[in-house]
């Protein structure tokens, strides 16, 4: 009897020799989580593996749980490069290489004869990984240069396609994309608990429950459901640390981070409904209280969480190199497709803008009118 997709797609993840899981550049720390709990898995199974992301850099926030896992941030002797020669009537008496104006010299030295072009063959072996697992990644571009570098392994490789969003491309070979989960963690949770939930100890779970938390802002969205809730019911009763998770994800703040909050919070304003909030930072402000841009993503999470009518958040700030706007939704408004005429960069629902000729308030009023007139993409 022919296996359905399903039964392929575990019969893939079991079979695999050599995974390779990677998430999209621009990631958050459900894709990291689900990423160190797919490894300490495989881990159990005595599978090789490695976690690659483009440019990766831990986040303090997550470090909790990096432990002896490590993120790679480019992909690693993909395939080898043989050249074979045949010796069977020239015995070889001595190898030896050199590099030399960047380039590879190999020396053989037969004990008798020559050695000519006749008997000399190269190939390219297979490729190191037989299965590429994607989390939380909408399309292969979102990876960056872990794909771009590599389209040709890509497109010879199987990919098994992880993710909730509804943005996702199903571009995998088998695409386990469950829009009503709240996160990837609760997925990689199904798959684990289905192929041996007996190898889920207090670390996987952990990393699990650290993704569902860090995804749900601890389980207080409106996606959450009671599967969400026995699954994470179910993780704490394995071991997961909670208490750990909450401490790092919510109550771990630099002093430096709670000043720029502190200034953003002066300059603080919505519209009626608090629908919209927006906030201004100076580069004086990230002078004094020692922080970065980076740092903006932080504050705009907190303001979700502490504004639950928040729809829309615009944070404008300064650099040397001009005035910026850092913008994230909270529906299903797609700010690329929306702000297209300022030419953002991210993702559907988190993008920065160069303002240019535009002024703060011409953003507001537009992002205004998109609440009251829902894009084509959100009927």
């Amino acid at each position: 009897m022919a296996l359905n997709e399903t039964q392929q797609l575990y019969e893939a993840l079991k079979q695999s020799e050599n995974t390779l899981i990677t998430f999209r550049h621009d990631h958050n720390g459900d894709a990291i989580a689900a990423s160190l709990a797919l490894s300490l898995f495989f881990n159990k199974l005595n599978k090789n593996h490695e976690i690659v992301c483009h440019n990766f850099d831990w986040p303090k926030t997550y470090e909790f749980l990096k432990q002896n896992n490590t993120i790679e941030t480019y992909l690693k002797k993909l395939r080898k490069f043989v050249i074979s020669v045949d010796i069977t009537n020239t015995p070889v008496d001595n190898v030896y290489h050199e590099v030399k104006d960047n380039k590879l010299n190999i020396h053989i030295e037969p004990e008798t004869g020559l050695i000519n072009q006749e008997t000399i063959q190269t190939m390219n072996t297979d490729y190191r990984h037989d299965l590429i697992i994607t989390l939380n990644t909408p399309d292969l571009e979102s990876l960056h240069n872990v794909y771009e570098n590599h389209t040709d392994f890509f497109y010879h490789t199987p990919i098994l396609n992880i993710d909730h969003s509804t943005d996702n491309e199903h571009y995998g070979h088998y695409n386990l994309v469950h829009v009503t989960a709240t996160s990837v963690s609760e997925i990689v949770y199904n798959i684990i608990e289905k192929i041996d939930s007996s190898l889920i100890d207090e670390q996987i779970a952990t990393c699990l429950l650290t993704g569902m938390v860090e995804k749900t802002r601890s389980f207080k969205t409106p996606n959450v459901t009671p599967r969400s809730l026995q699954i994470a019911s179910e993780l704490v009763a394995i071991g997961a640390d909670r208490d750990t998770i909450v401490k790092q994800l919510y109550h771990t703040k630099s002093v430096e981070m709670l000043k720029l909050w502190g200034r953003i919070l002066q300059k603080l304003k919505s519209n009626d409904a608090q629908d919209i909030v927006w906030s201004s930072v100076k580069i004086d402000d990230f002078n004094v209280t020692k922080t970065t841009p980076e740092h903006l993503a932080d504050v705009i999470d907190e303001l979700i969480l502490n504004i639950p009518t928040i729809n829309l958040t615009v944070l404008f700030y300064e650099t040397s190199e001009g005035n910026n706007a850092l913008i994230k939704s909270e529906n299903s408004i797609n700010l690329l497709e929306a702000l297209t005429d300022y030419k953002p960069t991210g993702n559907k629902n988190v993008v920065k803008i160069k303002l240019k000729e535009s002024k703060p308030e011409d953003i507001i009023f537009h992002l205004q009118g998109l609440i009251k007139s829902p894009t084509p993409s959100q009927k």
